[in-house]
């Protein structure tokens, strides 16, 4: 591989950095970070040149810490392991000196704000799933990243539809709440775009053009899965992600990115997603 091609270095590799690593591989030489040396034969097939670490709470060892400084120093990172304090600080640190980094935050942020949420909306840091992704995005701030605040990610094998066919899937309260989402080859391009666009200390919000309620897409999905509608769960007994009742409205962050939506609706993410599904079957 050329090394006149510009690094680009995960520091994790999940769901995002696989789809990314799609996007990237041409133009960039990609590099991820992982805890186990099992993975790392898998996360070589992506492409992508696995370093791996015990992971950034208390720093890393010394080596490791030399190694990753050095491999970011001048670098594209993209930043995806969910918030630790430890981590954030020790991390950012050694991040300092990379060319430009994007930060995938979530819209968990905004808390209890209900109805509408754009770029302007103002953060809630009363629960502490939002206090840890807050003080998260201000470490990243801090050595000049932008960030990419996220709603819930599918795509790519991932997704509603899954849980749906395990039979996990519990409907959160009556499904009146609004629930948004991207799918993760739009979440892709517009972390590439952020990366390119190199602008500094930036919040981003990010979204499909139709949010809607729970018991919307949970229809939509078991009449194409032939699946009886599931029962519910009290609101209160479920997890966080799922008791909030938001839209976010992502335009204006998409615009700025020069981003066309590929997946603008659940509609033709989740087709995407069914059809991939029934070919590898």
């Amino acid at each position: 591989m050329p090394e006149s091609k510009k690094k680009l270095v995960f520091l994790g590799v999940g769901q995002v950095a696989r789809a990314l690593a799609d996007q990237a591989a041409g133009e960039f030489r990609l590099f991820g970070t992982t805890r186990s040396a099992e993975r790392a034969a898998v996360i070589r097939t992506l492409g992508i040149e696995p370093i791996v670490i015990e992971g950034f709470g208390n720093g890393p060892s010394v080596s490791a810490s030399a190694v990753l400084e050095a491999l970011v120093d001048g670098a594209h990172v993209v930043v995806s392991f969910p918030p630790a304090t430890e981590s954030e600080v020790s991390a950012s640190r050694l991040a300092a000196d990379a060319d430009r980094i994007v930060y995938i935050s979530s819209t968990v942020v905004y808390g209890k704000a209900q109805g509408v949420i754009n770029e302007g909306t103002a953060v809630d840091g009363e629960s502490l799933q939002s206090q840890n992704r807050i003080e998260a995005e201000r470490k990243w701030l801090e050595v000049g990243a932008s960030v990419i605040r996220a709603p819930g990610i599918y795509g790519r094998g991932n997704g509603l539809h899954q849980r749906l066919l395990s039979g996990t899937y519990r409907l959160p309260g009556d499904g009146s709440n609004y629930v948004s989402r991207i799918h993760v080859d739009d979440l892709s391009a517009m972390i590439l775009s952020a990366l390119l666009l190199n602008q500094k200390q930036k919040i981003f919000l990010s979204g499909d053009s139709k949010p809607t309620t729970h018991r919307e897409i949970v229809e939509w999905l078991v009449k194409r899965l032939n699946l009886p509608f599931p029962a519910s769960m009290p609101l209160e007994q479920c997890h966080y992600t799922q008791r909030g009742n938001r839209k976010v409205d992502a335009s204006k962050s998409l615009a700025e990115l020069g981003i066309v939506l590929k997946y603008p609706t659940y509609a033709e993410g989740y087709t995407r997603e069914l059809e991939a599904a029934k070919s590898s079957s």
